[in-house]
């Protein structure tokens, strides 16, 4: 089990660090300010994936895909959702003017891509082949950086092709992938007879819950952009964009756990408070650690990755946000496969909205920009605190999603 524990943490090392390189890239080749416009779409792009994450990931690693039916609703619900969710996208850049129609056009199949490629990962980690989830994700940046390279060599180089190579990206990265997943797994069926209804019950939730953080970055990112421009919204997203190892270890194992706990819960067994107590000493512990060294080595380390020093209270307060990740991520995903998505969403709802709250106050009073991830943090830790009440409440009586 360390040795799975380890391979989900290389594999969530992996997406993490080709997303901090896509940034650090925006932000090297298109200057903070650029960088500040690509972190709100790409806001949105990781708002969509989550969505697609919970609704049908979280799905397939809970029901029973090996029935045609519930395998027809899957595919069935990733087909409308991905289509949906690119065509809102495009329309919202569009009609809003925050990108051009050739720039909402390459955002809008970068998104559909990167939702699509999101379900054959989770396939993969169903298996708990982390390795070769880390291969995919690998292969689909390569091909990402030779057109962003090749484009900047021609001077050419703007957001859209960003946004068109990450694109075409993960469109081969989704055919890699796919052919690495088990030959048992690794078949289509037609979409006659779906269960659509079986898919929406479970995955609703968790759809709605997995998108909740990625969408409160989101409306962070908008208030600072209202209040402070687009510069705060790069300098501030660089913060977050260092602290990030942080958070990919903690993702990492949020995987591993997610799947061990429902393989448990197939198997007839219940999932551990205890053990869940466990691995949140373990990643507090962990935390702390990785914080101090976060810290020692911003004068030296951000100036080489985004051409301008972060603000050190920033990383700080980003840095308290990771510990109450720590402390939601392993009794939240106890919670969930055991039945109980609806209450474990409606507490991260709270906590989220309390967050939002805390940060228009915050703005309001006059607060810096780099001190409002601390509103999350705090907000995060009350979840926590929250999920771990509910887990212990259900005791064993907790039953399985159906």
């Amino acid at each position: 089990m360390k040795r799975k524990a380890l391979g989900a943490v290389i594999a969530q090392a992996a997406q993490a660090g080709i997303g901090l390189l896509l940034q650090i890239l925006v932000a090297r080749l298109l200057g903070i300010e650029e960088y500040g416009r690509f972190a709100i779409l790409y806001g949105v792009v990781i708002v969509a994936t989550a969505v697609v994450t919970g609704l049908i990931g979280d799905s397939l690693v809970v029901l029973d895909r090996s029935k045609r039916t519930i395998r027809a609703g899957l595919e069935a619900m990733l087909l409308m959702t991905s289509v949906l969710l690119a065509i809102g996208s495009f329309l919202i850049a569009w009609l809003t003017g925050f990108s051009d129609a050739w720039e909402s056009t390459l955002f809008a199949l970068a998104l559909a891509a990167f939702a699509v490629e999101e379900i054959v990962r989770r396939l993969l980690i169903a298996h708990m082949s982390f390795v070769r989830t880390a291969i995919t994700d690998v292969a689909g940046f390569l091909v990402a950086l030779a057109i962003i390279l090749t484009v900047h060599v021609t001077g050419t180089l703007s957001l859209a092709a960003f946004l068109g190579g990450i694109a075409a990206g993960q469109v081969v990265a989704t055919f890699i992938g796919w052919v690495l997943v088990p030959r048992a797994d690794r078949h289509l069926v037609g979409l006659r007879g779906a269960d659509i209804a079986a898919v929406w019950r479970y995955g609703m939730w968790r759809g709605l819950q997995q998108v909740l953080r990625p969408s409160l970055f989101t409306v962070l990112r908008l208030l600072v952009l209202a209040g402070a421009g687009l510069t705060a919204v790069g300098l501030l997203e660089a913060a977050r964009t260092y602290t990030s190892p942080l958070i990919l270890v903690i993702g990492g194992l949020s995987s591993f756990l997610f799947v061990r706990f429902a393989d448990q819960h197939k198997a007839g067994k219940s999932g551990s408070v205890r053990e869940a107590d466990r691995v949140v000493v373990f990643l507090l512990a962990g935390t702390v650690v990785m914080s101090a060294i976060a810290v020692v080595l911003i004068p030296w380390v951000s100036p080489l990755l985004f051409d301008v020093e972060v603000d050190p209270l920033a990383v700080i307060a980003w840095l308290a946000y990771g510990m109450s990740v720590a402390i939601v991520t392993p009794y939240g995903a106890l919670g969930a496969v055991a039945g109980r998505q609806i209450a474990v969403f409606l507490i991260r709802l709270s906590d989220t909205l309390l967050a939002i709250i805390a940060v228009i106050v915050m703005i309001a009073l006059g607060a810096e920009p780099s001190t409002l991830p601390f509103a999350l943090a705090v907000a995060s830790m009350l979840g926590g605190l929250g999920l771990r009440w509910l887990v212990v409440a259900g005791g064993q009586s907790e039953r399985p999603a159906r």
